[in-house]
């Protein structure tokens, strides 16, 4: 259906290949996708023409960017299979769990007359297991994986700083929270049944197969400045997770207010066409849990947990320094020359999530105390999606303030404080460390004309019900495949800690030479460390739980 669907669509794009100005009459070169994966990594796109027609028809445009992460988990519980390296025993506990990994990106684009555009961009990932073991050769030496990261045609209509029509077809990234850095991103990165958050060391976005049509309506409202509505319509196949090739219709639309407040809202039929219903509903064994994914309701009908899922969100952020006078405090070789407060700095986020509006409250026949049965529920350890408010996660963010003075010299021991009372590590010799750039960012500033400030510094936290181990394995093991979530049993055997409801993550980021950037993550998220292995064998939990568990993260990106 969704290939019949493009078809069409594609038919009618490029029967507008003729159309070369409109009514905006404007050649400003169109803010696109890529422009906004470049932007996430700092990186201005190299501009070429090339040498076929007139160079005003066709545009060529090459980017590429790679990353170095290095980084170290302190303590976490690995949650797969470690009979082959440890002691047999699940949520085993590691320490000082060393990461690293490398990216390169590579894209192209072609554009013909400003408004249709080809882009081509590949991936190509070098990843370390976790775990190498002497059976599986694959853990025992470096992976590399070569992958789209985006492949479309997209055609614009309108002004193209404010087109009314926006088409792209193909495989495409996708943001629809500008604020968050980490955290949050919950409508299409998280899961419903079952209930799986997830959070990504790259760019919090998603990736998505079909068709994407956007715009927005400043032709109809006026000036962008003070009221900017934007809106988005995506029809897609589902390329995630198992059954895949379902359709999924998504919409989002957002709202922009005197550039101090901004909201959003999303809703997203998760599998609304299913390809093969006894996949995307599966009736396993016809059997109840945990042997299948059979329900009785209180009638005592026969019912079936599915995939299928209508999945809202809502976001908001607050921008005060939109209204508060930018200033600067003497004297310079001091101070710096920069305005004392970013122009986002203290700016406050947030999102909240509904992954799945179904409740599923399962019943057994119980029989009382004189032999008459009874449909009762059976008990919350089989109940898995009897309640709302575990398929409901919230994040919380806040822009910190990127003042050398304060994000270098001050902050850092506020939050390695915080931190060592949270987990009991102590790095408190790091904000001695950074007190060298907070006392030298005025007189670089001054004599050499260098800006120590970072572009970005957030403190992000999420809260999402630990009720169940937020781990698909139940999805992607094929010998169950089925839309519920794994047993507490043997996260409670192990005895790690009590799982946490809120994770946190510390953001940073500093561009340099324009091209060069360095990141920085320290946080309690839902990482899980790489690893290759069969499916059924892979860490699916999270990495990190309880309260001293955590980790952190340093990437150095170059662009160009």
């Amino acid at each position: 259906m969704i290939l019949r669907i493009i078809s069409g669509v594609l038919v009618c794009a490029l029967a507008s290949l003729a159309q070369q100005t409109d009514s905006a009459g404007t050649t400003t070169q169109a803010v696109d996708t890529l422009d906004v994966v470049a932007a996430n990594h700092s990186a201005p796109i190299a501009k070429t023409n090339i040498g076929i027609g007139k160079t005003d028809e066709y545009k060529s445009q090459q980017h590429s960017w790679f990353s170095l992460n290095e980084g170290e988990a302190m303590k976490g519980v690995y949650s797969g299979d470690t009979s082959k390296a440890k002691n047999g025993k699940k949520y085993t506990t590691f320490t000082n769990l060393w990461q690293q990994s490398m990216w390169f990106n590579y894209s192209q684009s072609l554009t013909y007359h400003d408004r249709l555009e080809f882009v081509i961009e590949m991936q190509c990932v070098l990843d370390f297991s976790i775990l190498p073991i002497l059976e599986f050769p694959a853990t025992l030496n470096p992976a590399f994986t070569f992958m789209p990261y985006d492949i479309e045609m997209k055609y614009t209509w309108g002004d193209f700083n404010a087109p009314w029509l926006k088409f792209a077809l193909g495989y495409f990234p996708y943001k629809y929270n500008p604020d968050s850095k980490h955290l949050g991103e919950f409508l299409f990165r998280s899961k419903a049944y079952p209930t799986v958050i997830v959070s990504d060391l790259d760019v919090p976005q998603t990736r998505e197969l079909g068709i994407h049509l956007g715009g927005d309506f400043n032709w109809l409202i006026g000036n962008p400045d003070i009221d900017k509505l934007t809106w988005d319509i995506m029809l897609t196949s589902e390329t995630h997770d198992f059954p895949t090739l379902d359709g999924t219709l998504s919409g989002v639309i957002s709202n922009s207010f005197l550039k101090f407040l901004d909201i959003g809202f999303g809703v997203s039929y998760q599998r609304l066409f299913s390809v093969d219903e006894s996949k995307t509903t599966p009736k396993r064994n016809n059997s109840l849990p945990p042997d299948g994914n059979m329900i009785f309701n209180e009638n005592g009908d026969t019912s079936y947990y599915s995939f299928k899922a209508t999945k809202l969100m809502a976001r908001a952020a607050i921008n005060p320094q939109r209204f508060i006078p930018e200033f600067k405090i003497p004297p310079e070789f001091v101070f710096g020359k920069n305005p004392f407060f970013g122009k986002e700095d203290f700016k406050i986020y947030g999102e909240i999530a509904v992954l799945g509006l179904d409740n599923y409250t399962a019943f057994d026949s119980i029989q009382d105390t004189n032999g008459v049965n009874h449909w009762q529920k059976v008990p919350d350890s089989l109940n898995y999606y009897n309640n709302v408010k575990d398929r409901m996660p919230m994040m919380l963010g806040i822009n910190l303030p990127t003042n050398s003075l304060i994000s270098y010299g001050i902050l850092p021991f506020i939050l390695t404080k915080w931190l060592k009372d949270e987990t009991g590590s102590d790095i408190t010799q790091l904000a001695y460390v950074t007190l060298i750039p907070a006392l030298a960012s005025g007189v670089a500033d001054y004599f050499f004309g260098w800006n120590l400030d970072p572009d970005q510094f957030s403190l992000e936290f999420e809260w999402f019900s630990q009720r169940f181990p937020n781990s698909n394995k139940t999805v992607v093991d094929p010998n169950t495949n089925y839309p519920m979530p794994i047993s507490n049993k043997n996260r409670n055997d192990a005895a790690f800690g009590t799982p946490q409801p809120t994770k946190y993550a510390f953001n940073f980021k500093k561009t340099f030479m324009d091209r060069f950037a360095i990141w920085a993550l320290v946080g309690r998220d839902h990482m899980k460390p790489t690893e290759l292995a069969a499916p059924q064998n892979m860490q699916t939990d999270d990495f990190l739980q309880s309260s001293d568990h955590w980790w952190w993260s340093l990437r150095f990106t170059g662009n160009f």
